[in-house]
């Protein structure tokens, strides 16, 4: 049944959708009369959204900026580390936010999320004859850091679905990292400033990261159990917010004990205020140029060393994972590069019994 009938001075459409009556208040009766048609219309297309639900939409229609702001932000900062937390803030500030903030969550379709990641493909950096294409892998974490958030969106009841969840990220080359050999980390540890060798034989020896080193408090330095201790804590989580112990051997133990140590502060490494370091990086550099590393490198470069080497050297892979601190072996493994040198070497290991020897022919 459907009708329109008048109350007072308004007219109203009376019709039933899904089992219940629905009464809706329009105006005048040509005005009823339309909006009736309509609703007999789209029920006969399947198209027809009852009131009900429309009011429950318009409850849940928020923008993407108001559910960043009140809602993912405070989840993603209990959840995440705070170097994670500072990089989807800038990825959200500069490149999200202009695209997708004033629009509704339930605006928000899958093909607004692939045109994002087409135009940001197309899209190019810097200025002039060094302008450049934005690589896979920058819009590959900005895809990333959207889907998380349309993900956090569904399950808390905002949207049905996440939109996002069927864009796929792109296809990344992945880098291979230059390998320090044995013989540039031993000079890069003789050109270091005194007071940064043990920091460095820290990254080289330990495969510490570069939060962790600046924040290793000597209480953490165990030399009777001969190992590292390290520790997540609230102000100072690790990546994967565990604390892991690594053994120390008797190089790193050395030049530990050697550290000078300041009475007034609990960092093994720190500035003359005894606050952690922010950055030694050009300190870093120009050692690696007296070093003859032209390159130039980086603490995750001492850390991927680290890697490398312990596993050339014999270590289980499962047991460099764990010194590393990662929570999927695949990570370690792609870390882990291996020297063209030691290649060489492993490849002469293999031999058939004396079938080389003495002119032995196969056949």
């Amino acid at each position: 049944m459907a009708r329109v009938f008048k109350r007072k001075d308004a007219w109203w459409i009376d019709y039933f959708f899904e089992g219940r009556r629905h009464r809706q208040k329009i105006g005048a009766k040509r005005t009823a009369e339309d909006a009736l048609a309509q609703v007999r219309a789209k029920m006969a297309a399947g198209e027809f959204v009852s009131p009900g639900r429309r009011m429950e939409a318009a409850q849940k229609a928020v923008t993407f900026a108001t559910f960043v702001a009140h809602d993912f932000r405070p989840w993603s900062e209990t959840e995440h580390a705070p170097s994670h937390c500072r990089r989807m803030k800038s990825i959200i500030n500069k490149h999200l936010l202009p695209c997708f903030g004033s629009m509704l969550l339930t605006q928000i379709t899958t093909k607004d999320v692939a045109d994002y990641k087409a135009a940001r493909l197309r899209s190019k950096l810097g200025s002039g004859k060094k302008r450049r294409p934005v690589s896979s892998a920058t819009v590959n974490r900005e895809l990333c850091c959207l889907k998380v958030i349309l993900k956090k969106a569904a399950e808390w009841g905002s949207i049905d679905d996440s939109p996002a969840a069927s864009v796929k990220t792109s296809k990344e080359t992945p880098k291979r990292g230059r390998l320090l050999e044995r013989e540039e980390v031993a000079r890069l540890l003789e050109e270091m400033p005194d007071h940064l060798q043990a920091l460095v034989a820290c990254a080289v020896l330990a495969g510490l990261r570069r939060s962790e080193l600046f924040h290793l408090k000597w209480k953490d330095v165990d030399f009777s159990a001969g190992e590292l201790r390290v520790v997540s804590s609230t102000e100072h989580p690790t990546k994967n917010r565990e604390t892991r112990q690594i053994p120390m051997n008797a190089a790193l133990t050395e030049a530990i004990r050697r550290h000078p140590r300041r009475l007034d502060s609990p960092y093994v490494f720190c500035n003359k205020e005894g606050k952690p370091y922010d950055n030694i990086r050009k300190s870093l550099l120009k050692a690696a140029g007296r070093a003859g590393i032209q390159d130039g490198i980086g603490l995750h470069a001492l850390r991927h060393a680290f890697c490398s080497h312990a596993m050339m050297a014999g270590a289980d892979p499962r047991t460099v994972q764990k010194w590393m601190g990662h929570q999927d072996l695949r990570t370690t493994l792609r870390y882990a590069h291996v020297s063209a040198g030691h290649e060489k070497a492993a490849i002469q290991l293999l031999s058939y019994n004396t079938w080389h020897q003495g002119g032995t022919s196969v056949g």
